[in-house]
């Protein structure tokens, strides 16, 4: 088997990662400077909560210089996005296209995506509450029949949030008509993680940056503090520092080869058993810390990501070259893959610097730059291919190959207008 084709895909479902025992948790920095009365989340008075969406809206720093050849790129892709993730049968899709384009997104049959995924999707969530009064929330399934809805926990409220769906938007749903903080409350209360027990609402640690960053989105000022509705207390700096701990163990491979300056491969390592090679499980993360949860020495694991993403880049991008010289029957495949990680990679350092969590100086300026050119190039060769001109062909021979293009065309989007100055982080 092809060392990249190890590489796991966005659409597709994942192997459960076993949770790695940590202590106890830790109160962190909350996300505000100012001291608020914290309140514990239940059942019983979650109508009371309040989800605030974030103030700073910011670019990167350093943009690349804007060309011919990126708008070219993202005109290719657009066309994927606009034509294939507007899929009203295919929410998973909708979900990445309203992440390229934000909440004006529009399905092929002009409908709006984000109320769409309401009234097709969303599934009514009743709570037990101690004094016995019915309460209804609203939540997405992972899927319905075969139809994969959100195979990643929270990935549509995490999504939402990110383009700037307001919480106090409503949406006509099979719940009645709801919110979107409906959502986000719901969300609060069932989430749970007791690592040394390996009991959790998350699949595993691979299951858990979506719904990190979804809670940190949204999450009044102060500590938030819940109790699920399984009875786990929890807590958001906790959650935010076994999520650290776990991408810094799970990176601990790449850190030694850094130090050592070896190269590395792809063999199914730790971290390259995550989706995207980590990309999510990072991005999550550095949400998080960058709104305040977490503590300054998380803060600090997530800076030391900085220099480590800027290390694998030319190594993965020749690993990915050697894997197209030996194996030309898989071009189609192994440009995909590199296009998943170009455009997760650029999505991820925009990100990042967007939230100040690093300045890119010349030499790291000039590997977005080259990132952003490799893509252009992939993109290029993918429409020479006739990739994006056979899309129901390749639906039929290969369905997951399939998902591949669309999720990973709307992150090269993503990733393309961030390093771009284009695109904006909300946080």
């Amino acid at each position: 088997m092809i060392l990249l084709l190890l590489a796991l895909a966005c659409g597709g479902d994942e192997p459960a990662v076993p949770v790695p025992a940590v202590p106890a948790p830790i109160a962190g920095a909350s996300a505000s400077a100012v001291p608020v009365p914290t309140t514990v989340w239940t059942a019983d008075n979650i109508d009371q909560l309040v989800p605030v969406a974030p103030t700073r809206l910011t670019t990167v720093a350093r943009p690349i210089a804007a060309g011919p050849k990126y708008d070219a790129a993202l005109l290719t892709l657009g066309g994927v996005v606009e034509t294939w993730a507007g899929d009203p049968e295919n929410p998973w899709a909708i979900a990445h296209g309203i992440l390229a384009r934000g909440t004006q997104f529009r399905l092929v049959d002009e409908r709006e995506g984000v109320p769409h995924l309401f009234t097709a999707y969303a599934e009514p969530r009743p709570l037990a509450t101690l004094a016995g009064q019915p309460r209804t929330l609203v939540g997405f399934p992972k899927a319905l029949g075969t139809v994969r809805v959100e195979p990643h926990t929270d990935l549509l409220l995490k999504n939402m949030g990110e383009i700037g769906v307001p919480p106090d938007a409503t949406f006509p749903s099979r719940a009645g008509t709801v919110s979107a903080a409906d959502l986000y409350r719901y969300t609060l209360l069932k989430t749970y993680l007791v690592p040394e027990k390996n009991h959790s609402s998350f699949d595993g640690p691979n299951d858990m940056p979506w719904g990190l960053q979804a809670l940190a989105q949204w999450a009044p000022p102060g500590e938030l503090k819940w109790t699920a509705t399984d009875g786990t207390s929890m807590d958001l700096d906790f959650l935010a520092s076994f999520t650290v701990r776990v991408l810094t163990q799970e990176s601990g491979f790449l850190f030694e080869a850094m130090q050592r300056r070896r190269s590395f491969e792809r063999k199914g390592q730790p971290l390259f058993s995550y989706t995207c090679g980590g990309a999510h499980l990072l991005q999550g993360a550095s949400y998080a810390v960058a709104r305040g949860y977490g503590t300054p020495q998380d803060r600090k694991a997530i800076e030391a990501q900085v220099p480590l993403m800027f290390y694998r880049l030319p190594i993965e991008l020749a690993i990915y070259d050697e894997a197209m010289k030996g194996n030309p029957k898989h071009k189609v495949r192994l440009l995909v893959q590199r296009m998943k990680f170009l455009g997760h990679f650029l999505e991820t350092m925009g990100k990042m610097e967007a939230m100040g969590l690093y300045v890119p100086d010349d030499a790291q300026t000039q590997l977005l730059e080259g990132a952003a050119q490799n893509l252009v190039l992939v993109v290029e060769a993918l429409q020479k291919a006739g990739t994006f001109d056979n899309m129901a062909a390749l639906r039929t021979k290969d369905e997951q190959l399939f998902l591949d293009v669309i999720g990973d065309a709307c992150h090269a989007v993503r990733g393309l207008e961030l390093a771009l100055g284009r695109g904006t982080v909300a946080w």
